[in-house]
């Protein structure tokens, strides 16, 4: 009896919590924009370790009337967040990327992929695989040409959360950050500025067994090195997700992520981006939780192809 009501009794749904996804282009990556944050935040004393892995996948090649942009690579990023309670309404998170850039490993897992989903392919029939370049022209000048490997340590960010209201069915948690210019922009793992973000978070309970969960805020980018002429020093950013538990272990989550125009063009990739994430979390214990998930460009060649993210989450 007592197996049957973990795996199955609603009273021991949890709340929603984000899956650590955004935006993963490698010209998106190193600006500001928060990774979905959780509405509930951490008791007095308590502290959590994050360690959450991004892989994205790209080929994008496009003209505009004055620039160019040709993106072949795939992006591994490391993040390590680090959250403590600082008081009963008050947490502080440390988030420390690694990032490469590097050629497509994964081209060939990727084209099956798509053919098995029946999701569009674009390029990848016909184009070499495991290609390494970023290459962005504009007025027959190159801006940014980068046709190696890459891998550094990324922009850190250090945050600032505020429990505004925590209740049994909802939630909503008020968040800042800074970001520090650590990484290296020439080598596309920071931007060359410093960031500041503003946010709200939220979650619902809309059954036992469903919750919906947000946030949305927005994003200012100050002296960024990174196609300085082109570059918007304000933008927004959002997301929006359900989750539903069936069983005490395990969640089923589909998340939509949304950022504004980081640069003024007409090109699609640096425009505005929706994508979506599905896939789920495993609970191992009260304090250990994993979750996978895949990621899709909603906006057809606006982001990455495809994203995968694995985090473990641990609470001491």
């Amino acid at each position: 009896m007592g197996f049957f009501l973990v795996f199955s009794n609603p009273g021991n749904a949890q709340s929603g919590t984000p899956f650590l996804t955004r935006n993963q282009s490698p010209l998106s990556l190193i600006y500001g924009i928060p990774y979905a944050s959780p509405a509930r935040l951490l008791e007095e004393n308590k502290s959590r370790w994050i360690s959450s892995l991004n892989i994205s996948n790209e080929l994008i090649k496009q003209t505009g009337s004055s620039d160019q942009l040709v993106v072949d690579l795939e992006t591994w990023q490391l993040n390590f967040f680090y959250d403590y309670g600082l008081d009963e309404n008050w947490m502080f998170r440390l988030q420390l990327p690694l990032i490469a850039h590097t050629g497509g490993l994964l081209d060939s897992a990727i084209d099956s992929f798509h053919q098995a989903l029946g999701f569009p392919e674009g390029l990848r029939p016909n184009y070499p695989r495991n290609l390494m370049a970023i290459n962005y022209r504009r007025n027959n000048v190159d801006q940014i040409n980068i046709s190696s490997s890459e891998k550094d340590l990324g922009d850190i960010s250090l945050q600032l959360a505020w429990q505004a209201k925590k209740s049994g069915n909802m939630a909503i948690s008020y968040w800042s950050s800074l970001k520090i210019p650590s990484g290296d922009y020439k080598k596309l793992t920071g931007s060359g500025s410093t960031d500041i973000a503003t946010w709200g978070s939220m979650d619902y309970q809309l059954k036992d067994t469903r919750w919906l969960y947000g946030q949305a805020g927005l994003l200012y980018m100050y002296d960024n090195k990174v196609l300085e002429e082109i570059h918007n020093n304000w933008a927004t950013f959002a997301n929006l997700g359900i989750k539903f538990q069936p069983w005490r272990p395990l969640e089923l989550k589909a998340q939509l992520d949304f950022n504004s125009a980081l640069f003024d063009s007409e090109l699609l990739f640096l425009r505005d981006v929706l994508q979506l994430t599905f896939g789920g979390s495993y609970l191992t214990d009260h304090n250990n939780r994993i979750d996978f998930s895949v990621g899709e460009d909603l906006k057809r060649e606006a982001s990455p192809d495809v994203s995968f993210n694995i985090s473990w989450w641990v609470n001491f």
